[in-house]
Parts: structure tokens; sequence; C-alpha cells
């Protein structure tokens, strides 16, 4: 039988329990998202597929310490709504603290560039699935996840009437000794000033990626350099990004075999127009060549059309095109790249080959 010296423990340990729960606020949320696409690579039969657009789930919590001092956290898993499957903290996952001095976070996290820049521009479908942005040069990021691993990050917070500042290290995969394709320390960091008053948004960053690959012919370095603003007029949401990026011995020679050093310029424009609870999107991306080369360019259009059953429910269509430079033999580059631009949204593209792909889709945030 339960004596009153045992039961007084456990409901003692209850109690701590309880309390110790009721500290944490704990948020659970997702987007469940998911198309039926037909898409095509150029001179290929088109294909028929239900397509994952980034679905996810999420717990994330916060812990008052007093003195203007909060614990937070997150745990962000990515799952696969068209087949099924998934792996835990896939996504943004991290443990930090929160003061009137900022926020420092430790973990699994996106570059503060993206969220600044891009993330904007993909008004109609928060750049996931087919109509993602093709031409984010992410190797500037984690080229091998692009959420970037072994992160620690710093947010400011908002000053001069609309300013913040985040900063970003990451050691990425750092381990002890070389390995045929990867250096033993490859680092990278990020910087942005982003500016939010009203209706106006503009982000601007550097983001920069070192020593990741492994080649005979030098230190690797991957970089980008990024403006984007947009504006909500009300009738009409516009966005623009202008992009510098830089490739040194980096991802573009492992993408494509160009070897050396090379860089371009990216430009894209989005537009919305919101009527009621429809929305129109047009969205337009050009790639410029790598520099030193022709033909490595590429454009993407994106026509959208969205209907917005609640604040939480939107329904569907999407049409987007990827229009690569066609394939020529670079004499520059002494035959080694054969030439076309070398953006896709489906696996096994050749190089300046086109894709298309249309359809429809239900969005569920949570």
């Amino acid at each position: 039988m339960l004596n009153v010296k045992t039961l007084a423990i456990a409901l003692a340990a209850i109690g701590v329990a309880g309390a110790a729960q009721a500290q944490t606020n704990v948020t659970v949320y997702g987007r469940v998202n998911t198309s039926l696409e037909q898409t095509k690579i150029q001179g290929e039969k088109s294909v028929t597929q239900v397509v994952n657009n980034s679905s996810r789930i999420g717990f994330r919590g916060n812990e008052d310490l007093g003195n203007g001092m909060s614990a937070l956290f997150q745990v962000e898993s990515g799952f696969r709504s068209d087949s099924g499957g998934g792996n835990l903290a896939s996504r943004d996952t991290f443990v930090g603290l929160k003061s009137n001095l900022g926020t420092v976070k430790l973990g699994y996290i996106t570059s503060p560039l993206y969220y600044a820049t891009h993330d904007y521009l993909g008004m109609h479908n928060h750049d996931t699935g087919n109509s993602s942005d093709a031409f984010l040069w992410y190797q500037a990021f984690d080229p091998d996840n692009f959420f970037v691993r072994n992160s620690v990050s710093y947010a400011s917070p908002t000053f001069g009437g609309g300013f913040t500042f985040e900063a970003q290290y990451s050691a990425l995969n750092e381990q002890a000794t070389d390995t045929a394709t990867r250096n033993d320390r490859p680092t990278h960091y990020s910087a942005t000033l982003s500016y939010d008053n009203g209706p106006l948004h503009v982000g601007f960053g550097y983001a920069q990626t070192n020593r990741f690959y492994n080649f005979d012919d030098g230190k690797s370095k991957d970089s980008m350099l990024a403006l984007a603003a947009v504006y909500d007029f009300k009738a009409v949401v516009v966005g623009a990004l202008a992009e510098r990026n830089k490739s040194e011995n980096g991802a573009l020679q492992d993408i494509t075999g160009l070897t050396g050093d090379h860089d371009r310029n990216y430009y894209r424009v989005a537009v919305m127009v919101p009527v009621g609870a429809n929305e129109f999107h047009v969205n337009y991306g050009v790639a410029q060549d790598w520099s030193s080369t022709d033909d490595t360019g590429a454009r993407q259009l994106t026509l959208a059309y969205n209907y917005n059953l609640s604040k939480r429910t939107k329904v569907y269509a999407q049409w987007t095109k990827i229009d690569n430079d066609k394939q020529k033999v670079s004499i520059d580059n002494g035959g080694a790249y054969d030439g076309g631009g070398a953006y896709s949204f489906l696996s096994g593209t050749g190089l300046g080959l086109d894709n298309t792909s249309v359809g429809v889709g239900l969005r569920h945030n949570f």
C-alpha cells in the first residue's frame, strides 16, 4: 500500500514537473504543401508528379529567465508530403539566448542573408518546390545542405527606426583530416543589414564559404553579395533582387567542370497583385554568363495564381520554365566545358536543356 510519505514525494515531484512545464512556452507549427505537376525536360517525355513543396513540422519555445533575458529553442523537421518519410531536425534547429542586447543561437541555421533577400521574392509559393528560385547560389552557404551546419549566429535588436544586423559563423563539416573531396576545416561567414518600416523591406548582405572543396589548383571559395527590396503598395506588391556571385576553385567546378575563378550577375523581379482572396503572381529571374565563358546563363519565368481559402489555407496553380542557354563547345576553355546553362529543377537535366512545369497545389499552415 502506498504510504503517506511516498504519496507526498510523488505529488511534490508532479508539482515540480508541472511548474517547469508552465515556465516554458512551446508552440507546435508547420506546413503541408503539396502539388500535382506535369514536368518536362526538353526533348524528353513529360512526367506527372506529386511534388512536396518543403513541408515541415516544428516545435519552438521560450523561457523567461528574468532581467529581460529569455532562453529559446527550435526543432524543425522536413517531411515528404508526396512519398512519406523525413528526418528529425533536418531544418532550422537551434538553442539560444535573447536579451536587450540581441539574440545568440547555436545549431543548424539557415543563413540570415537568405531570409533577408531571396525569401521575400518567393511570394507565389514561398520559394519552394519546382517553382523555387533556380539561380540562388546556395553554394555560398552550405553546398551540401543549404541549411548551415555547426553554426553560431547573432541578431541585433531593432535600431535606428527599423534596422537590424545579423551575422553568422559556421565550421560546416569540420573534421580531423583531409578527404579526397573535402578540406579538413571549411568555414562559412555571413552578415546582413536589413531595414523594415511599414510597407518597405530592404535587405543587404554578404555570404562566403571557404575551403569546402579539395581541388588540386588551390583553396576553394564561393561567395554572394546580395541586395533585395520589397514594397507593398496595397494594390500591388513589387520586389527586386540583384546579386553578385563568385566561385574561386569552388562549387562551379564541382557542378560544371569549369576550373579557376569565375563570377556572374543575377537579377530577379517579383510582382503580386492581390484582389480580395485572389493573388496574381509574376516572377522573373536572369542569371548571366559566368565570366570568361559563353552560354552559361539562363532565365526563369513563373506565372502563378493563388486563392486564399482562409488565412492558413490556399489553393494555387502555377507554370514555370527554366530557359537555359543552348549547348555550344567553349573554345576558350579548351573544350573542358561543353557550354549551356546548368540550371534545373529536375534531376538528370543536361546542360543547355530547358525545364518546364505546370501544376496545381494545396498549402495549409498550422
